[in-house]
């Protein structure tokens, strides 16, 4: 409480997590947004939001007859999330499995592992993780891979590649795309689809792009934000035709 009795409150807890994210909301009260055509963006730099704007002071409660306690309830709906996915604790024997251990057994494939190592001729290091993969199958999939190990670049005789500025987690499910895993969901693929594009990897633009038409339940206008931007016609034209049939 403040010097003036406004009560404030956060909306959005604060956690440790250096990768990039991003959520999109709405706040209601009573079903309906605090103010119309108003979303409240919260990322890694800014986690917390006082309700400055939208406080409750003491003394509106006597205008309404309300005595020394009042219940207002406030209700966060999330129009858009990225870079954020859910992490759940699950018992196995009664003892609870931490996170990242749930996570790691979820990986649909494991770029790391005695059969990956076998078949691999070349070593990505991103981050804190090795992926080792093949040099022949990630040039045919990304334009941006083949010219890194035609041999114009110094890196095409190493054994072992450090690429830079790229979150693992994300990174994973992008080999996972392009070797036919359908790993895409609502909170990555707007991220996949950032190292899809950097990458030039047709294959994995196209797989998000069948996700965004079929499966995907993000609001229209950032399926056709990311239409325009990465050039996926068949979502372009699928959401122009959407439109026009509903106005």
């Amino acid at each position: 409480m403040s010097d003036n009795k406004e009560k404030k409150f956060y909306i959005c807890q604060d956690f440790d997590d250096p990768r990039s994210w991003k959520i999109v909301s709405d706040l209601l009260v009573g079903g309906i947004p605090v103010k119309t055509g108003l979303q409240w963006e919260f990322n890694r730099y800014k986690k917390k939001s006082l309700m400055n704007s939208f406080c409750i002071r003491e003394n509106v409660f006597s205008k309404y007859g309300i005595g020394e306690s009042v219940t207002i309830e406030y209700r966060v709906k999330i129009i858009e999330m990225t870079g954020i996915r859910e992490k759940s604790v699950q018992l196995e024997d009664g003892v609870a499995i931490k996170a990242s251990e749930v996570e790691k057994r979820q990986k649909s494939m494991n770029f790391d592992d005695d059969v990956a190592k076998e078949s691999s001729d070349v070593v990505l290091m991103v981050g804190d993780q090795k992926f080792y993969v093949s040099k022949l199958y990630l040039s045919f999939h990304s334009t941006y891979f083949k010219s890194l190990f035609s041999g114009n670049f110094a890196e095409s005789q190493r054994s072992d590649i450090e690429l830079k500025n790229i979150d693992p987690d994300v990174f994973q499910y992008f080999l996972e795309l392009i070797y036919g895993i359908a790993a895409v969901d609502d909170t990555m693929v707007m991220e996949i689809l950032i190292l899809a594009d950097f990458f030039d990897a047709k294959t994995v633009i196209e797989r998000c792009q069948e996700f965004l038409l079929y499966r995907s339940v993000k609001p229209l206008k950032i399926k056709f934000q990311a239409a325009l931007k990465y050039k996926m016609e068949k979502l372009k034209v699928s959401k122009i035709n959407n439109h026009s049939y509903n106005k």
